[in-house]
């Protein structure tokens, strides 16, 4: 069977935007693994923002293949060798218009190495396919006991991946970070999408303080689209055009 989710896109060090890390076990004779919250997004661990990555392809430009790395931590003592886990997608949970091994593909071993209390879960991403069928949806790995680890904490075990090759499924967190609606007006996905592949934006978490940045930025793409005409769902001409005047 087919499984549909978002492709994802090379490799993402989203560190930037942890706020804190807690997993609060430690069982040396039964390890386990979790994967870590309020990590990618600063909050409470009652946010269920905080069970979601969010990855675009927009945000890898000339890469064809990539990977989205999932953290997780051990609880339990650190081993000189490489120790296997295994992972899977909840599938009741995923929905979107992917399909596994077109768009992503999740090898369900996973490798926890030598030395390590903390390593990543790998998705494999596709991001020509992604782009050219413009693919999206949200896909829930979990993390499955077997003969190296038990179970985790119920809370820690599982982490949605929302992840697009085409229009933002909700507003990125750069658009509000940096107060992108004085710059560019009411939001919509296309004007988000293209601000971030005109300027290089390279995470859903990115953030400049600098006005000026910012203005060269928001009237390189006022220009895009004042060159380009693009049409919004209703047919309407989009224009990137806030308070900031750039004429």
């Amino acid at each position: 069977m087919k499984r549909y989710v978002f492709p994802v896109v090379a490799v993402l060090v989203l560190l930037a935007a942890c706020n804190k890390v807690e997993v609060p076990v430690y069982d040396s004779e039964h390890p386990s693994l979790n994967f870590v919250k309020n990590f990618f997004i600063p909050g409470s661990l009652s946010d269920p923002e905080l069970d979601t990555v969010r990855v675009h392809a927009v945000f890898y430009p000339g890469l064809s293949e990539g990977e989205c790395k999932l953290p997780v931590y051990l609880s339990g003592a650190v081993a000189d060798y490489d120790r296997t886990y295994r992972v899977r997608l909840v599938d009741e949970k995923c929905y979107g218009n992917l399909v596994e091994g077109v768009h992503y593909t999740l090898p369900a071993e996973q490798t926890l190495h030598a030395g390590q209390y903390a390593d990543s879960v790998v998705v494999k991403l596709h991001l020509d396919r992604l782009r050219a069928d413009r693919a999206a949806g949200v896909l829930v790995v979990e993390l499955v006991p077997d003969g190296n680890f038990v179970a985790g904490l119920d809370d820690y075990r599982n982490i949605g991946v929302e992840i697009s090759g085409g229009d933002f499924l909700r507003e990125p967190y750069f658009w509000g970070l940096n107060k992108l609606t004085d710059y560019g007006g009411t939001y919509l996905s296309v004007k988000a999408e293209k601000f971030a592949e005109l300027n290089g934006i390279t995470s859903a978490q990115w953030r400049r303080d600098s006005n000026a940045q910012l203005y060269a930025y928001g009237k390189r793409t006022y220009e895009w689209f004042r060159d380009n005409p693009t049409c919004d769902a209703d047919g309407g001409r989009v224009e990137f055009k806030g308070s900031i005047n750039y004429e």
